[in-house]
């Protein structure tokens, strides 16, 4: 009966042993996943331009605010972004969203080299007016299990005058 009971415990310890290895592995491997971006070369663009930028960072800032009645962004103003990010990045994305406190009046996406005119050609601010509280997120869409995603790299903030 002892040669049974040896048999067994033996067989359930090789078992979880096992199975710490995989969990380990998987440990390992979605740690390298999630620091990748880390250790990947960066580029930047600002405007058109291909500029050096710190190895995993990602940042976006305000370059251009243009209106004939400020150089401040303003409902109608167009602005634009300078941007940095990981080489291993394809394709990213800006996206401008305004606020007027908790209402979306005005959203667009576009590439980051686009420029963008405050309230578009017909939002919910253009027909209501006032300042805004804007944000431009940085992003670029990936997939997950066949899913799209939405992965953020960075944001800015700045107000607008209406």
């Amino acid at each position: 009966m002892r040669a049974g009971s040896a048999a067994a415990s033996t067989g359930r310890h090789v078992a979880g042993a096992l199975l710490e290895g995989l969990l380990l592995a998987a440990l390992i491997a979605a740690l390298l996943v999630a620091l990748s971006p880390i250790f990947a070369p960066a580029r930047s663009i600002s405007t058109g331009h291909v500029s050096a930028a710190p190895r995993g960072t990602s940042w976006i800032a305000l370059t251009q605010a243009t209106s004939a009645a400020s150089a401040q962004p303003s409902l109608g103003s167009n602005v634009a972004f300078a941007t940095g990010y990981p080489n291993n990045v394809k394709n990213p994305r800006i996206e401008v969203l305004c606020y007027q406190g908790s209402d979306l009046v005005y959203g667009e996406a576009g590439g980051v080299d686009h420029t963008f005119q405050l309230g578009g050609a017909s939002s919910l601010w253009l027909r209501v007016g006032g300042s805004a509280e804007c944000t431009a997120n940085l992003f670029y869409f990936g997939s997950h299990a066949g899913h799209q995603t939405y992965n953020w790299l960075a944001s800015t903030d700045f107000s607008a005058s209406g």
